[in-house]
């Protein structure tokens, strides 16, 4: 069997700061060959809308110490800052918005420059405007007839212009600007006027160019509560004060608790900032936690104090924005735009206030919309996200806040299959993390799939080498398979059986459901016996104990396999119903058997060995109370399923309390007590009502198994 082929082919879509980093993390990390192709319809690639502006007064909204782009490197922009000549800037500044993007595109040429010859990179300008995807291939198409196909596709989008309020949509280009645009602040007298639609950060921008141009009209802002971002003040450390296992799962609760915490902060002199950013390191997770309807809550009625407190500004900004209102020039209003008309050259917009509900009426000759980015998915006119909207392989998310992902930023489809190919990263996000565009975020996000990506591709190009896997049928005689070598391993913790599955010719080894806490027993005896760990399989995802998967990738360069339909991230590759593997002598056959969770699988070993995982134990079977489990489907999964096998097959479990190692198929189908002498109307009706206590792991298992094992705790202190 020839093993050889062209390059892997990685398309990232989207050139600003997400993709020109991601690139950046492929070529300075890639050993083995690869093409890279970078599409961006604008000529400047690593700016994207936050870094492309002309300004040198838009200043960065987080100090230089703060803005690394990675995040194992925490003095690089610093580094890079004082070699490229800024040699009298401190971590404390806040620097040009336009320097930071000269940085992100030194990053990628430097990266470029310094890759193995071997990895290659494409910059396009163009747009992406459709993708279909096969089992054969996946093809991109751009807008100029260009097609490309890829094994990985990233999806680097950015931000979207934002929507323009209805009662804004009537007017034409000559009074309405997006805030985007080269024009949004220019061809103004100074004795015109100008409204402002939205007063965060966008407007923030917009103002801070008008006055750079000297510009000495009346400068109106609007929005629902008249909130403006406040600018930063030197804080130190606050300690942990909210603990994830016990944090309130409200909104009202947990704005309280912050609340309560600011005044004992302020009690011991320290400011409400430093409060805030000691929640950073723990946001996504709170949000997580938070139930549908609370996090709707939050977004209705704390989101807009949230954000002017968390998005802060350079106390040199905020100063220009209040010397301005101060003066008189710039006027700030708390409610809803309710229509707009044109007179002449003016257009008189009618704003219903906050609070009082008394109209004001207001005429300006320019009005710019600076409501922000438009992470609204389901609304979005962009051609790729239409067509990938109407496949089903782009679902938007159910807040309106980006799209449905796996934790490891893989797309879910509209049938809930985590891809194996899309991923994205950034704003698409939002609705699942929350905090998810700012620098600190993006560049995990930016090297976590660059290096998740890369560890499947080099960890398959190795185990290629000695391993022949490959979809047959009855490849080897019965004596033929039988010579293999198999060990039943034990954690007394758990009570998990490991099992761990070779070939005595290639010394490639298989381990099936390895737990955390034995990854040294697991590697001692595979050195022991002279194996390679090739792959590290899971039956389902596990409540009570950790995988070892994530520790034995990092220690052996095995991959890590999961049943088709588990969202997990930081694996290699799923496996599905009826596909049979080879790996010499061994013959590994999956079968999907649901009903403990809705992803379990079993692996049939030479027609003889069945680990069965948790479906099928010594005399029962696996708990259906958790994990979308289904006494229904258990029930038909093990008597149409495992119950038409041999009754010779020997019957291996992943978990057994009793001191039992092995049984037959023969011996549950007549002494299994949950099923043996009960119909499936009595089986659904005795699980459903067991009542057993959830295993005592089970906070920390499931989120740690769903991210491949990986287990650890986050202490930075980013303080941004």
């Amino acid at each position: 069997m020839n093993l050889t082929s062209p390059s892997p082919k990685i398309v990232i879509i989207g050139g600003g700061f997400s993709g020109a980093l991601v690139a950046a993390n492929l070529l300075r990390n890639a050993t083995i060959p690869l093409s890279i192709s970078l599409i961006e319809k604008n000529q400047e690639i690593g700016r994207g809308v936050a870094y492309g502006t002309k300004e040198i007064s838009h200043l960065l909204n987080v100090p230089a110490g703060k803005m690394s782009a990675f995040s194992d490197e925490p003095d690089h922009f610093l580094n890079w800052l004082f070699e490229n000549g800024y040699k009298s800037i401190a971590p404390s500044t806040f620097v040009s918005r336009r320097i930071y993007g000269d940085y992100i595109q030194a990053i990628l040429n430097e990266a470029q420059s310094n890759a193995m010859v071997y990895v290659q990179l494409e910059r396009i300008t163009d747009e992406a405007i459709a993708i279909e995807t096969s089992q054969q291939k996946t093809t991109i198409y751009l807008r100029n007839g260009r097609i490309l196909s890829a094994q990985k596709v990233i999806l680097a989008l950015g931000n979207f212009p934002a929507s323009l309020p209805a009662p804004l949509r009537s007017l034409d280009e000559h009074y309405v600007r997006c805030a985007w645009s080269a024009e949004a602040t220019t061809n103004l007298t100074n004795d015109e006027s100008i409204l402002l639609v939205g007063t965060g950060l966008t407007m923030v921008d917009v103002v801070i160019s008008l006055h750079q141009q000297g510009f000495q009209g009346k400068i109106y802002a609007i929005s629902r509560h008249g909130l403006t971002p406040i600018a930063h003040q030197p804080t130190t450390p606050y300690p942990t004060f909210i603990e994830l296992e016990t944090a309130p799962k409200t909104a009202r609760r947990l704005l309280k608790r912050v609340r309560q915490e600011i005044n004992l902060a302020s009690l011991q002199g320290e400011d409400w900032r430093a409060v805030l950013n000691s929640l950073r390191p723990i946001t996504q997770e709170l949000w997580q936690a938070l139930p549908l309807t609370e996090q709707r809550r939050f977004l209705r009625h704390v989101k807009a104090y949230w954000e002017v407190h968390r998005h802060r500004i350079a106390q040199e900004i905020a100063s220009v924005l209040s010397e301005m209102h101060q003066s008189g020039q710039m006027n700030y209003y708390a409610g809803r735009l309710q229509t707009s008309q044109v007179s002449g050259d003016l257009v008189t917009v009618t704003i219903q206030q906050h609070r009082t509900g008394i109209p004001t009426n207001l005429q300006v000759n320019r009005i710019v919309n600076c409501t922000g980015a438009n992470a609204n998915y389901a609304s979005q006119n962009n051609p790729l996200i239409k067509n990938l909207r109407e496949q089903g392989l782009l679902v938007p998310h159910v807040l309106s806040l980006g799209i449905k992902t796996a934790p490891n930023g893989a797309l879910i489809n509209a049938e809930g299959k985590v891809s194996e190919i899309l991923y994205t990263l950034g704003t698409a996000r939002k609705g699942e993390l929350w905090e998810t565009i700012a620098v600190p975020e993006l560049r995990v996000q930016t090297a976590t799939i660059a290096r998740q990506i890369l560890q499947s591709l080099e960890t398959r190009s190795q185990v290629q080498r000695v391993l022949s896997v490959f979809k047959t049928g009855n490849h080897f005689s019965k004596s033929e398979k039988s010579v293999i070598l198999f060990r039943q391993l034990f954690d007394k913790e758990s009570s998990t059986y490991t099992y761990l599955i070779a070939d005595p010719e290639t010394k490639v080894a298989i381990l099936i459901d390895p737990v955390l806490e034995q990854v040294e027993r697991d590697l001692q005896v595979l050195r022991e016996l002279g194996l390679t760990l090739g792959y590290c399989l899971e039956t389902h995802i596990h409540a009570d104990h950790i995988t070892g998967a994530n520790r034995l990738r990092e220690l052996t360069g095995c991959l890590n396999i999961v049943p088709h339909k588990a969202i997990v991230s930081e694996v290699d590759d799923y496996i599905t119903d009826g596909s049979i593997w080879q790996l010499g002598n061994v013959q590994l056959q999956a079968i999907a058997t649901p009903g403990h969770t809705d992803s379990h699988m079993a692996y049939l070993i030479n027609d003889i060995y069945l680990l069965t995982g948790d479906a099928l134990l010594i005399r029962g079977c696996g708990r259906t109370d958790f994990q979308n489990g289904s006494a229904e489907v258990l029930y038909d999964t093990i008597t149409k399923k495992l119950f038409t096998l041999p009754d010779e097959t020997l019957v291996y479990p992943c978990h057994d309390y009793q001191g039992r190692t092995v049984s037959t198929i023969g011996e549950e189908k007549q002494w299994n007590s949950r099923l043996v002498g009960r119909s499936r109307e009595e089986f659904i009706d005795f699980m459903n009502n067991l009542n057993l206590p959830y295993p005592k792991k089970m906070p920390i298992a499931v989120p740690a198994n769903q991210q491949g094992g990986k287990f650890f705790f986050v202490a930075e202190d980013y303080q941004i």
